[in-house]
């Protein structure tokens, strides 16, 4: 692609409204465009002169600097994306020169993509292999329908590695409408490309590859991928019978570890219908079992969401009997995971009971703090404002820490915002200030 074409394809959309506004002939049209990028040429490369040298270093090494350099780049605004554009696809200078073309595309990721979205395409259906690269993964960042268009055309063209970035560029937008191209990339020998698919799934959430998702888990031999497809279930299927009796026997602990068999207890609550007797009958199974750890509390929480409020009697029953032996009663764990129900369960106040019990008997800052933490979210819920704030001072937290709380939490943030208390994160802050 010449540097004339790039200038072209920047400037027609420009050009075609002038057609519109002031009745250019359309014969003129290429005439003048070709015109315009030649004058804007020579301040364009003056612009640039003093960035060359520095975007040819080679980004790894060199990542805190050219990180400042390539912003200042990017300050220069949209008139110098042709001049970028032809960088990268470098037609000699070998290393240096892909150093270059890396460093370009970083720079023309801060200069809204989408605004270039034509020039991207010709790229990416050129047959310079740098400049193709950079294009797709440029394309991720380009936020308008037409990018996930010529991304899933290249879905059918492309092998290797650039098949890899197409897809990566594609969960970049979220783009769930290539999903049934992209989703038969699971059959794939190369663990790579069916990491990359899973990450794509997530993305998108696209329910309706669910089935060939499945069929693809029964014959998956990485162990380490499986949480990656209870994960896609989790944000994309709900109330799917063959997903849930597929993910049943993954409880039994051989293929997951402990936070992603947490992960698939909560994700259940979603995925199996309401009611859903295999689900039920497994997840009372386990709590039966006497598991009273953060997974008994999660089948529990689950089994609740499904209709079925037993679990939770059964569990509070059991946590109940192993708080009264004398050898558990300090447990600062035990403590949090009947906290954690009762949370959970709307029953704030005995919650609070054992999130300051498990601050007694906590034997670490970072039990401390989840238990500082509990007893602020409980206190949010109860609306006892004053309280609130002396846990607040008392926890050490900061008040970055504190308001990060309400990042899943809308009801702690909702707090957040009444004026009593903005007022002594305010002065908090100022107390925290370094001196």
């Amino acid at each position: 692609m010449s540097a004339r074409s790039l200038s072209l394809c920047l400037l027609l959309p420009s050009l075609l409204t002038a057609v519109a506004t002031a009745q250019v002939p359309l014969a003129e049209l290429a005439k003048l465009a070709r015109q315009r990028a030649d004058r804007e040429r020579p301040q364009q490369q003056r612009a640039l002169e003093p960035f060359w040298a520095d975007l040819s270093l080679d980004y790894r090494n060199n990542a805190q600097f050219l990180d400042t350099r390539i912003q200042e780049a990017a300050g220069l605004g949209d008139s110098v994306v042709p001049l970028l554009l032809e960088k990268l696809q470098p037609q000699q200078g070998g290393e240096t020169a892909r150093h270059l073309a890396g460093n370009c595309r970083r720079v023309l990721e801060k200069l809204d993509p989408g605004s270039f979205v034509d020039a991207l395409a010709e790229l990416a259906n050129g047959n310079h292999d740098t400049g193709r690269s950079e294009a797709i993964r440029l394309l991720g960042g380009a936020n308008v329908p037409q990018a996930a268009l010529v991304l899933s055309d290249l879905l059918d063209r492309t092998q290797g590695e650039d098949k890899r970035l197409v897809v990566r560029s594609l969960k970049l937008l979220r783009a769930a409408g290539p999903a049934a191209k992209v989703v038969t990339m699971l059959a794939s020998n190369d663990r790579q490309i069916r990491e990359e698919v899973l990450a794509y799934l997530i993305a998108a959430r696209p329910a309706a590859v669910a089935d060939t998702v499945l069929q693809a888990l029964a014959s998956e031999r990485e162990q380490n991928l499986i949480g990656s497809y209870v994960e896609y279930f989790a944000t994309a299927v709900q109330g799917h019978d063959g997903v849930a009796r597929a993910l049943l026997p993954l409880l039994d602990r051989e293929k997951l570890g402990w936070q992603e068999t947490k992960r698939l207890l909560q994700a259940l609550a979603t995925i199996a219908p309401r009611d859903h007797e295999p689900t039920t009958k497994r997840l009372h199974d386990l709590i039966e079992g006497g598991d009273t750890s953060s997974l008994g509390v999660e089948a529990a929480l689950t089994l609740r969401k499904l209709g079925d409020g037993k679990g939770v009697t059964k569990l509070k029953r059991s946590l109940d009997e192993q708080m009264r032996k004398p050898s558990r009663k300090r447990e600062a764990a035990l403590h949090e995971q009947r906290a954690y129900l009762l949370f959970e369960t709307e029953d704030y106040g005995d919650a609070y009971v054992d999130y300051e019990n498990m601050l007694q008997f906590s034997d670490g800052l970072a039990m401390s703090r989840r238990a500082y933490i509990g007893m602020m979210r409980c206190e949010a819920r109860r609306k006892k404002t004053s309280n609130l704030t002396k846990l607040m001072k008392l926890s050490g937290l900061t008040v970055a820490e504190i308001e990060a709380i309400g990042s899943d939490d809308a009801a702690f943030t909702d707090t957040l915002q009444q004026d009593k208390v903005r007022s002594f994160l305010q002065a908090l802050a100022k107390e925290q200030a370094p001196k």
